[in-house]
């Protein structure tokens, strides 16, 4: 989500983690300020270049690439964060964003909107026959909304999903199909929620480090339940979680959405028993008081910045994307010093009945505008976000990076790889945010209730209240979809 801008109590900011390595800045610090889109020129901001050496295996995979006749090399990106690497002075460029320079001399100019406002903005700009070309599918919002509200078009005319380049995110691609076509290219499965944790702290305290707990099997709902109410002190100004994610989190892990997409039909999980056993040890969890009291202090984490307390030994956990930490150093202070292998994290734990770990997940993907001008270029950006998954070799251009300038180590980038395999083999998709407004504004307190230090609510009152609702929205918006 994101590159940090911040969320009001109830919102839910989303980013990629690997789009965070491979393209710059998030919804989470990028400017909230203002109603309207706008062209931001990116040319005159300082560019950023690979390595000679990671530039020759560019060029040697842009060579190799089938290349598209472009008329026009330049794609009007529209989003609230710059896809472009030009958030801080230490941020690296993608390979995915070298391989389109390198092959196409693409540009991609940004059309700046606000996570507030860009769906208005959006549609402003279709009804004036100026739409952009193309818009993040990371925060999965736009679908299948953007599809049934004609503000994206369909992939296949540029995309075949059945070739070799997409063979192995098929699956993953038909997730997104309305009526006969595909309208989110999914480049990548993303986890969506990581468990962050000072290794100093854990030792300070006494507990068990979650990674040794994981590669022993022993990582889930109760250890972590453990961990949480050891840790806590009100008194101390200690508290186990903190941040906008964990209620989420904790839900996905059962292996159910709240929401899901099931061949083209809305599903309903409320009633399902893996979600009432997640939200009943939430409230268990909730009750001994691990939450940072948010509510205290204006609805807004410690700090008002997020990662703040981990290192200082004041927060256990912080639960958020990949991409909190896969960024420069200047950002991911708050932490710890990640060059002294103080940073470490762990998938969201799962129950510990269960053989499979599920990973509440994402996509790193786009979507086409409604009359974009430019789609075949589009499609050839596309190409470049596969041919820097599927190649090993800048694959490890991305890994020398987190090593190289963000002083990963080995153990977090084993870790990170682990996860990723996860993810892509047992991935939970949350739609309620893609839906409609009215949908994940009741969901995402439904999610919630559970944990929310201000008013915490059984699983069982939260059904009775909302599950009416929920299922009369779904059934307006599948209508919409038939």
């Amino acid at each position: 989500m994101t590159k940090a801008k911040r969320i009001t109590a109830g919102a839910l900011a989303l980013v990629t983690a690997l789009a965070m390595a491979s393209c710059g800045s998030s919804s989470d610090n990028a400017s909230s300020t203002g109603s309207t889109a706008g062209a931001v020129d990116s040319s005159s901001m300082p560019e950023k270049k690979l390595e000679e050496s990671q530039q020759d295996i560019v060029e040697r995979l842009a060579g190799e690439m089938e290349v598209r006749e472009l008329e026009n090399n330049t794609i009007d990106w529209f989003c609230h964060w710059d896809i472009n690497p030009t958030a801080s002075a230490d941020k690296d460029i993608g390979v995915d964003l070298s391989l389109f320079k390198s092959k196409y001399n693409g540009v991609i100019k940004w059309s700046q909107t606000t996570w507030e406002t860009k769906f208005d903005d959006l549609a402003a700009r279709i009804m004036a026959k100026d739409s952009p070309d193309f818009i993040p599918a990371d925060d999965m919002d736009y679908f299948p909304r953007g599809a049934i509200k004609g503000m994206i078009q369909p992939i296949d005319d540029y995309i075949d999903f059945d070739s070799p380049l997409w063979a192995d995110v098929k699956a993953a691609n038909d997730k997104f199909r309305y009526k006969d076509g595909h309208y989110v290219a999914v480049s990548r499965v993303d986890p969506s929620y990581i468990w962050i944790y000072n290794k100093n702290v854990i030792e300070d305290n006494g507990l068990d480090d979650p990674a040794e707990l994981f590669a022993k099997g022993e990582w889930n709902w109760k250890t972590f339940s453990d961990m949480c109410i050891e840790f806590t002190d009100a008194e101390a100004d200690k508290f186990a979680l903190d941040g906008w994610y964990y209620e989420n989190a904790l839900t996905e892990s059962s292996g159910l959405p709240l929401i899901d997409m099931v061949d083209g039909q809305i599903v309903n999980n409320i009633d399902a028993p893996e979600l009432e056993k997640a939200q009943n040890m939430m409230y268990d969890l909730q009750k001994n008081g691990v939450v940072y009291p948010k509510h205290e202090h204006d609805w807004k984490v410690r700090g008002d910045v997020f990662g703040t307390g981990i290192a200082s030994g004041l927060t256990l956990f912080y639960p958020i994307g990949l991409w909190a930490i896969e960024d420069a150093p200047s950002v991911t202070e708050p932490y710890g010093d990640i060059s002294a292998g103080e940073v470490m994290f762990v998938p969201v734990p799962c129950a510990a009945d269960g053989d499979t770990m599920y990973v509440p997940s994402r996509v790193h993907g786009f979507c086409i505008c409604a009359g974009a001008k430019n789609p075949e270029g589009v499609a050839a950006w596309l190409d470049c976000t596969r041919y820097a998954e599927i190649d090993e070799a800048a694959h490890q251009i991305t890994i020398d990076q987190f090593k190289d300038d963000y002083g990963w180590t080995d153990e977090m980038l084993d870790m990170r790889e682990t996860i990723y395999k996860a993810a892509a083999e047992h991935p939970v998709f949350e739609f309620a945010q893609g839906i409609s407004t009215d949908l994940s504004s009741i969901t995402d307190n439904v999610i919630k209730n559970a944990m929310n230090p201000a008013e915490t609510k059984t699983w069982a009152q939260t059904v009775s209240e909302n599950k009416n609702a929920i299922d009369f929205l779904l059934d307006e918006a599948q209508s919409k979809m038939n």
